[in-house]
């Protein structure tokens, strides 16, 4: 007969009564036995040695079974497999296995509850990074080669065909790496800016004619509306500019050829709006709330994109204490506004 009235990890009783009530009384029995293999790692061990331990504690983890058990801390980052002698492997705590062991909230189970996940997104985020450096790396590698075996007998329209190739995987690099770093900034709040006066349509028409090749060699229209008397908005322009080219750049990659984009600025009581409005295919109810994920590529990204520009566009509306609303329907389109406040942002006007 399990017991279940009062669970004791390691000398720390918890009642399950004191744990949010979604966690249910199987989910707590599981959780509290995973915590409680973390805490008897000690300085590692096999599987067996860790039930006999186990079976110490029987009274806490009544009916536990310690594989299931390290799987799940080894999916949560932590422990990980040491050593191996046949099939039986050696288990050690990771660095964060022992600041959670350390402390009490180690042997909080809704901590737990979230750890898997969030070392799930952890490896995909390597795994995306990787991969969206090793294409261009690789365009890199094959280029120097076919250069270094044609040595001096390369023609000069080949090789400067292949040089442009070497210069734009290099920018494609480059872009994800500042990207990357902007990114982390914006979450740790140390990212600088540099704020005054923006005209918000003057802004849109440049931003407008940044991105004008990019329509064009899709056979596609940017009509950019316009209010009579300019709005003028407090915030850093080059930053405001960033995160309306990737919501335009976006537009553009989830659009048809040769459809319309509609870039419309207007401003209303205290905030200042820019809507970019496409024709696309809309987005699914199922990616509408996985949109501003780094990384995340709705089911109809076919173009490729490396999921870092709404993110980004995001964390630049909210340093400026504004946000970005989307509307959008399968079949429909898609318009993402930016808003930002009119008053003060943070920084100071240039001397």
């Amino acid at each position: 007969m399990a017991r279940r009235s009062e669970a004791v990890a390691s000398g720390w009783h918890m009642k399950p009564n004191d744990l949010d009530a979604t966690v249910d009384a199987a989910t707590l029995e599981a959780e509290l036995g995973v915590v409680s293999v973390l805490l008897l790692m000690g300085e590692g061990g096999t599987e067996v040695e860790l039930a006999r331990r186990v079976d110490a504690f029987a009274a806490a983890i009544h009916d536990l079974g310690v594989a299931p058990s390290l799987e799940r801390l080894v999916s949560r980052g932590l422990i990980r497999a040491a050593s191996s002698r046949g099939a039986e492997r050696r288990y050690v705590r990771t660095t964060l296995g022992e600041e959670l062991a350390r402390s009490h909230s180690g042997a909080d189970p809704r901590l737990h509850i979230g750890l898997e996940e969030l070392e799930r997104l952890r490896t995909q985020l390597v795994a995306t990074i990787a991969h969206e450096l090793r294409t261009p790396l690789t365009a890199m590698r094959t280029c120097i080669g076919l250069m270094v075996d044609a040595g001096g007998a390369i023609e000069p329209s080949i090789r400067e065909r292949l040089l442009n190739t070497i210069a734009s995987s290099a920018d494609k690099m480059q872009k994800l790496i500042a990207d990357l770093l902007d990114l982390a900034r914006y979450r740790s709040g140390t990212i600088e800016m540099h704020s005054w006066s923006v005209d918000a349509s003057e802004l849109a028409r440049d931003a407008a004619k940044l991105v004008a090749p990019l329509f064009e060699a899709r056979g596609q229209q940017l009509q950019v509306h316009q209010p009579a008397a300019p709005p003028v908005v407090f915030g850093d322009r080059r930053r405001l500019e960033q995160a309306l080219l990737n919501l335009l750049a976006n537009a553009n990659r989830f659009s048809p050829e040769g459809s319309t984009v509609f870039l419309t600025v207007r401003s209303e009581g205290e905030d200042v709006f820019w809507e970019v409005r496409d024709q696309g295919p809309g987005i699914a109810l199922a990616d509408r709330a996985h949109l501003f994920e780094r990384f995340y590529r709705s089911s109809g990204d076919t173009a490729g994109g490396a999921g870092l520009g709404l993110p980004i566009a995001l964390a630049i509306a909210q340093a400026h204490h504004g946000s970005i609303e989307v509307e959008s329907s399968p079949g429909a389109g898609s318009c993402f506004t930016l808003r930002v406040p009119i008053g003060d942002a943070p920084g100071n006007d240039p001397a």
